[in-house]
């Protein structure tokens, strides 16, 4: 089967390029546009507040039994806040969940476009994806970010492989849409690659980007185990890269599998 390629030139910003050109697409006022920023900052807010909260919690655990014993309101003020940061994370989580969809109806009322039934259905799918995109995007810069406060040879590590694992995606996103868009091409008629080939072809290229994103994170780990065995992070910093690293591999990989669909939905909506 042949299909669509992209010049190896361009190939490390087609993902990116696409993304913005779908945004602008998608919610093209200057509103919707607002709106839906706000939500993935709303969006982006969560795994920051669950680093706030495992501050706190890794705070507890080394340092907690000898400030209780120094101060007992002390103490408590830092269960408090762990606690308060604990039911934050969740608030967002939920207000993400509720929001999303009044959002996205709200800026395509505000387009005013006229489509299909069936490329309204696309539509919504592509913003479900992109939404997840942009914020799993803004949450691995977060990370990569916050691991310069923390420790900075990790952090310097962890910029030099992210930077290698989103080209990676960027590639594996460019062969995939490219088999997406031969797939509308040729229907689903007789003679045509099976709908369970299809199917496993992209959620093969999305556990590749997921396998990239994880062998990434060990490269990283192996980095900060050096470094913790040294000597040169302490107990609290430790902990909180340990489960930033863990967090930010469940990001890559919530990245790889969106992105995915996300080329499906652009195959099938069109017109990007």
């Amino acid at each position: 089967m042949e299909s669509r390629c992209i010049s190896p030139r361009v190939i490390s910003f087609t993902m990116l390029a696409q993304f913005a050109a779908t945004f602008g697409m998608l919610f093209p006022t200057r509103t919707s546009r607002l709106w839906v920023s706000a939500f993935v900052i709303v969006a982006v807010m969560l795994p920051v507040s669950e680093m706030i909260v495992l501050g706190v919690f890794s705070s507890l655990v080394v340092d907690g039994p000898a400030e209780f014993r120094e101060s007992t309101t002390a103490g408590y003020a830092k269960v408090g806040l762990l606690l308060a940061a604990f039911a934050a994370t969740r608030c967002i989580d939920h207000a993400v969940r509720l929001g999303r969809v009044r959002v996205f109806r709200t800026g395509f009322e505000e387009s005013g476009r006229k489509r299909s039934p069936n490329q309204e259905s696309w539509e919504w799918a592509l913003a479900f994806e992109l939404s997840g995109v942009l914020a799993s995007l803004v949450q691995v810069a977060m990370f990569g970010g916050l691991f310069f406060l923390l420790d900075l040879p990790t952090a310097a590590v962890n910029l030099s492989i992210l930077i290698v694992v989103v080209s990676l995606l960027s590639a594996i996103y460019a062969r995939q849409l490219g088999l997406q868009r031969a797939y509308v091409e040729m229907g689903s008629g007789p003679g045509t690659v099976a709908i369970s080939q299809r199917v496993g072809w992209r959620i093969r290229d999305a556990e590749i980007g997921a396998m990239l994103a994880s062998a990434a994170v060990i490269v990283v780990l192996i980095c900060l185990l050096v470094r913790i065995l040294a000597g040169d992070i302490g107990s609290a910093n430790a902990i909180m890269l340990f489960l930033g690293l863990r967090l930010l591999a469940g990001q890559l990989g919530a990245l790889s599998a969106s992105t995915m669909r996300f080329a499906r939905a652009l195959a099938r909506r069109g017109d990007v």
